[in-house]
């Protein structure tokens, strides 16, 4: 079996799991997708194959299951983990990120509202937070505006649509997104509605300004559209 994990040593890795389907093998169980191993492997410097000589099971995260939804927000925790800690390049802070997440998820915490936290903290660790800040003194009656595009909330002068990516923002998503980027942690007070705004518009952010958005997006929408809003 070729398997690919997240170290936080040696960031994402492909291993060579020989043998582990054998009854005997004591890793029968053990190398399932989202699971918390404990490994040793190693090979020749410099290949991008690497043998896998002995794995454990720390955590099955066995939580994970409950249902589509929460897999899915795994799912795209996990390729944006991946996505930021390249082959050969420490990435403790990435696993560790995407380690409390799913924990977190694993144990219940609402899915939407913890996925919107997740991905505001990830944005700045990859060097891409954006910008959420509006002019002092504006009149709360201004429209606001967020575009990938620009990189964030924009304030046209005429109040208009500032170019064909942008969306309106109420100020109360506006705010929540402000909150979650400082207090990630207090996701499970998120009001349902706005955090359904600010997942489209963080999403459509993703798509903008990575070269490999997450795949697994599009299964967010889907269980959007065929099931009521989450909390």
């Amino acid at each position: 079996m070729v398997v690919r994990v997240l170290t936080p040593d040696f960031g994402t890795v492909s291993l060579l799991a020989k043998g582990v389907n054998r009854l005997k093998s004591g890793a029968l169980g053990v190398l399932d997708t989202w699971a918390m191993v404990q490994i040793e492997f190693g090979g020749p410097v410099g290949d991008e194959l690497q043998n896998l000589y002995h794995c454990s099971l720390l955590d099955r995260m066995s939580g994970l299951s409950s249902d589509q939804h929460r897999l899915t927000v795994a799912a795209i925790l996990a390729e944006l983990a991946e996505l930021g800690s390249p082959p050969g390049q420490a990435s403790a802070k990435l696993f560790l990120w995407l380690q409390h997440n799913l924990e977190q998820l694993a144990q219940g915490a609402p899915s939407s509202s913890l996925l919107l936290g997740a991905l505001l903290k990830v944005l700045s660790e990859l060097g891409l937070s954006p910008f959420l800040e509006i002019p002092p003194g504006l009149d709360r009656n201004t429209p606001l505006w967020f575009s990938p595009s620009s990189g964030g909330v924009v304030v046209p002068a005429d109040g208009g649509r500032p170019d064909v990516h942008a969306r309106p923002i109420t100020p109360a998503a506006l705010a929540l997104l402000r909150e979650l980027r400082e207090y990630p942690q207090k996701h499970a007070l998120a009001n349902c509605g706005e955090v359904q705004q600010c997942l489209t518009i963080l999403g459509e952010f993703l798509h903008y300004h990575l070269e490999r958005p997450p795949k697994a997006w599009h299964l967010l929408h889907r269980h959007a559209a065929s099931t009521p809003p989450r909390p």
